[in-house]
């Protein structure tokens, strides 16, 4: 394999040892530039996808609000707890695995296709890969529980906490500036 790859193919065996609950983001090296790349990398992806389920008019502030947050609850919390010299390696752990979901979801997104308006109920098919897809959505708050626990120095129970709360706020906080104003 020449150099140019072999990065690119180290730090995907990382993701998917951390999707795996078996590395922590202190495997990551600590790199501003890749964290840059990884958050560049991911909202495009995401704002593709936004564009996929017909969110156009607002996939990109989606993104971005989205991913803003994700750094920001990030910083905070790396930062009550005084572990500032975390915070590039834990958000590239956690916007590098928010890749690899992403990428896992895009075919069950697309396969599910556009979501009928009520009453109009979805067909069996459409109904199993949403189940695939809350399953999909559940390893993330695992994975995103493990990174936090792995670099607050803290229980499985709290990163959970704090990934279940950050998955609330980014979806209430989706919902308040971008649901009602189409």
């Amino acid at each position: 394999m020449n150099q140019q790859g072999k990065p690119f193919a180290q730090l995907a065996i990382l993701v998917r040892d951390l999707c795996q609950l078996r590395r922590g983001p202190a495997d990551i090296a600590y790199s501003p530039a890749l964290l840059g790349l990884l958050i560049v990398a991911s909202i495009v992806l995401d704002t593709l996808i936004g564009t996929l389920l017909d969110r156009a008019p607002h996939a990109l502030a989606r993104t971005l609000v989205s991913t803003g947050l994700m750094l920001a609850l990030c910083w905070i919390a790396l930062s009550i707890r005084e572990l500032m010299p975390r915070y590039v390696q834990t958000a590239s752990a956690l916007v590098a695995c928010s890749i690899a979901f992403s990428l896992l979801a895009l075919p069950i997104l697309w396969l599910i296709g556009p979501v009928p308006e009520p009453p109009a109920p979805m067909s069996p098919f459409a109904v199993l890969l949403s189940w695939a897809l809350l399953a999909l959505l559940l390893w993330n708050l695992a994975v995103n529980a493990h990174i936090l626990r792995n670099a607050l120095d803290a229980p499985f129970g709290l990163g959970l906490a704090l990934a279940a709360a950050w998955l609330v706020a980014d979806w209430a906080l989706g919902h308040v500036l971008f649901d009602g104003a189409s």
